[in-house]
């Protein structure tokens, strides 16, 4: 990991924003609201999960997207702010050959200095990506999703440059790359070959990422590089073609962690696909990584797009980020949520806002506020960081059959926690629960806490609810719903009382 000197009145500078949050919206206050009211009166409310800003985390799986900035579908100077009281970890940016090259061999890279250090600035650390081509010139590919990888000679040579200037560029500033942005879209490939696993197609994109990934190891040896960014997590016949190829030439060390994408309708259906890709490396590279590189839910129905033709709100658009985004840092897999504002894709290939944002964006690309996802999101970054160790799927016994449960331990006092939903599909825009009894071993929790991981609402467990047997406790009336909620410790809550 590389680490920057931070001048003194920096340093002072970033103190002081750290004490920034965001209040609460009206919107927001309505949901919460009415989620809090479901909770048995009895229960004593001890307050809400006090957001922790990313300049005073530490480490975290948990990451936001900022993608697009480079077709200017979204401003950044308009939601920067929201970025550090948010807390997560990392932010995705697209790094936009054609919007720094726009006349042959002069590279602009104003906008992305901005970007990159204003987030460095505000404890976030970039992701670089490089990707999408640049019309300047000839089979240099496009500027978007699906519209083609640089395949001529002059278009390749032409990517080198670019590559490398961009990589000298930022090699003290930015630690994480990424190779492409989902080579395994449709329109990348000739779709009559593109289910032909000898097809030279296919190898288009791995031929890419050995030349692009050279490069950035040349002049940024100690980066660390992300593959594929592929869209359908169960394909696996590209990630087979991309490491049989690597692995051909000799280049699987080029290869740090691959992400993948995805947008299912219910938020825990892809586990299994993972669990696959997983075994499938480790045949290949076991040390290589899995990232979870893009995925979201829309704040209301959308035509087209991932999720499309879907009832969607404010309250199911957060129920499903947290419980897509525990699913995965559950496992231990680093998360990054698309994203952090909404988009205008009014200028290219589609014709709507793509709501998908934590921040609701008027068109003309300001911030109108923040939604309840928002809100939920900051609460998943301020508890699950360096502070927790995720230890996967959880062994809570209970009659409930369609419960997803994980389990996060605390190092430094040797407690679990435990995190647990209704998994049984879309996230519904109902607020109501049921009440479950659970039973749980090597419980260690001395001040157990529930604490409503979408709201941010935290209770006191009523002693009445917990019987303890030795190591085991059963727990009793506990309620449940299709949003993730918590039993933890008290300690480990950084409270903010009402």
């Amino acid at each position: 990991m590389k680490y920057l000197l931070i001048p003194a009145i920096l340093i002072l500078t970033l103190t002081a924003r750290a004490e920034r949050t965001i209040p609460l919206t009206p919107e927001a206050q309505e949901n919460i609201g009415k989620i809090t009211a479901e909770i048995p009166e009895d229960w004593k409310k001890l307050g809400y999960v006090k957001p922790t800003a990313s300049t005073d985390i530490k480490h975290s799986l948990l990451g936001i997207g900022g993608e697009t900035l480079c077709r200017d579908f979204a401003n950044f100077d308009e939601y920067k702010d929201y970025l550090e009281p948010l807390g997560a970890k990392r932010i995705r940016l697209q790094s936009g050959w054609a919007k720094t090259e726009k006349e042959q061999g002069v590279y602009d890279f104003g906008w992305l200095d901005h970007i990159i250090d204003e987030s460095i600035k505000r404890g976030v650390e970039p992701w670089l990506e490089y990707s999408y081509g640049n019309p300047i010139y000839p089979g240099a590919g496009g500027v978007g999703l699906g519209q083609g990888m640089p395949s001529s000679e002059e278009g390749l040579a032409a990517w080198d440059r670019y590559v490398t200037e961009a990589t000298k560029r930022y090699a003290d500033k930015v630690y994480y790359y990424e190779v492409w942005n989902e080579a395994d879209h449709g329109g990348n490939f000739n779709r009559r070959t593109h289910g032909d696993l000898t097809g030279d197609e296919w190898l288009k994109y791995p031929r890419l990422y050995i030349r692009t990934a050279e490069i950035i190891r040349k002049y940024d040896p100690d980066a660390y590089i992300v593959a594929l960014a592929i869209a359908g997590v169960g394909r696996q016949q590209t990630v087979q073609v991309f490491f049989d190829y690597l692995k051909e030439q000799g280049k699987l060390h080029l290869v740090d962690a691959i992400s993948i994408h995805g947008y299912p309708q219910n938020p825990d259906n892809d586990q299994e696909h993972v669990k696959r890709l997983r075994a499938f490396m480790d045949m290949y590279a076991p040390w290589v990584h899995i990232w979870q590189g893009e995925t979201g839910a829309p704040s209301r129905f959308q035509e087209s797009l991932a999720l499309r033709n879907l009832d969607w709100s404010e309250l199911s658009q957060a129920k499903w980020n947290t419980r897509r985004a525990l699913s995965y840092v559950g496992r231990g897999i680093p998360f990054s949520m698309f994203q952090i504002s909404d988009m205008n894709y009014k200028q290219s290939n589609y014709t709507l806002m793509n709501t998908k944002g934590l921040l609701h964006m008027n068109e003309d690309l300001t911030i109108k506020r923040a939604r309840l996802a928002y809100f939920s999101y900051q609460n998943l970054c301020s508890l699950f960081n360096s502070k927790l160790i995720p230890m996967g799927e959880a062994d809570i016994e209970s009659g409930y059959k369609t419960l997803s449960a994980y389990r996060f331990y605390d190092p430094v006092e040797g407690r679990s926690s435990y995190v647990f939903w209704d998994n049984r599909g879309k996230p519904n825009e109902e607020y109501t629960r049921t009440n479950i009894r659970i039973s749980l071993e090597n419980f260690r929790i001395l001040n157990p806490v529930y604490v409503d991981l979408v709201s941010g609402a935290v209770y006191a467990l009523p002693e009445e609810h917990v019987e303890r047997y030795n190591a085991t406790a059963i727990l009793r009336d506990i309620p449940v719903w299709d949003g993730p909620v918590m039993i933890t410790d008290a300690s480990l809550v950084p409270l903010l009382t009402e």
